[in-house]
């Protein structure tokens, strides 16, 4: 009896010591470096966080501007359907009010040197508003360069994305959330001048980075992708470029890695390739057997073919 006594003495300790735990205790679905999918709605109460994983590891690859690379393309990242609805009504697909943006950063400071999946410190990445379907894996949007802007631009666009992305970071525990504009930083870094003119996002991109949604939807990238409702283009833009061991690029030019799509049915992909002009694998085997057939067939021909063949030769 006083062994069951002390347990549960021991568990309502526990208990009260997790209610006393703060409200800013780490997300453990999201890290510095994590690409952030966000969602608001111009006016409205209820903006959206989501995590779409590492920037440089899942939509970076191996070098920038990988776009073209059929490896990195993914499909249903994350069902966002649940997540829009309870934040913007179940008709969130076709209200023309609700944007759309990408922000990741995984450090600030100006001086350090250390990297992160070969990222220096303030390489940025961001979106910009795809202007038509166009073709999977190539950009048809106005991509960022900040060269003139410098090293202030970087630094200041490095830490509004954190200060967006810490919000999510410590107010939530969750891949996706429904954040209170009275909570969430997505509206203040991301600001509007007027109705449907959006100012510059992160204090640094001039007109913003989003996407406007529309009452119809914005195409399916030739069967790539289903009928998608928000296209964002995702570059990466680099603070340093002489760093050893880092992956290379154009210092504060943004280079295009791919597009994030989200369905009208809340779905969520990555196209960086045109896979239409990629075969399908039963093809690619289709063909490898058609050619083996005829190479086999060649070889095996008849006593007079060859005989033939051999007079033709000698003459």
């Amino acid at each position: 009896m006083k062994k069951q006594i002390n347990r549960y003495a021991l568990f309502t300790a526990f208990s009260f010591g997790l209610a006393a735990l703060p409200v800013s205790a780490a997300n453990a679905y999201y890290e510095l470096g994590d690409l952030v999918l966000y969602f608001q709605k111009e006016g409205g109460s209820n903006t959206v966080y989501a995590n779409l994983g590492n920037a440089a590891t899942f939509y970076r690859g191996s070098a920038a501007g990988t776009a073209g690379d059929a490896a990195l393309t993914q499909s249903n990242i994350l069902d966002l359907n649940p997540t829009l609805s309870s934040a913007f009504g179940a008709g969130w697909a076709s209200d023309p009010s609700i944007y759309a943006g990408l922000a990741g950063v995984w450090g600030t400071s100006a001086t350090n040197t250390t990297l992160t999946d070969g990222d220096p410190h303030r390489t940025l990445y961001v979106s910009s508003a795809r202007n038509s379907v166009g073709t999977g894996g190539i950009a048809a949007s106005t991509g960022w360069n900040l060269y003139t802007a410098g090293t202030t631009a970087m630094t200041g666009g490095a830490t509004a994305i954190e200060t967006m992305n810490n919000t999510f970071e410590t107010q939530y525990d969750a891949q996706t959330t429904v954040s209170p504009t009275s909570i969430s930083t997505i509206d203040n870094q991301n600001p509007f001048l007027a109705p449907g003119l959006q100012g510059n996002a992160f204090g640094t991109f001039q007109g913003g980075v989003q996407q406007k949604g529309s009452a119809s939807t914005f195409g399916n990238f030739g069967g790539l992708v289903g009928e998608t409702e928000f296209a964002l283009d995702l570059y990466r833009i680099l603070a340093k470029n002489n760093i050893s061991g880092q992956v290379p690029g154009d210092l504060r030019n943004g280079s295009f890695e791919g597009t994030v799509t989200v369905g009208t049915d809340g779905g969520v992909s990555f196209v960086t390739t045109d896979l239409t002009a990629i075969p399908e694998p039963a093809t690619v085997m289709f063909t490898c057997l058609l050619t083996l057939s005829g190479l086999s067939l060649r070889n095996r021909r008849s006593p007079r073919t060859a005989a033939l063949t051999n007079t033709r030769f000698h003459i």
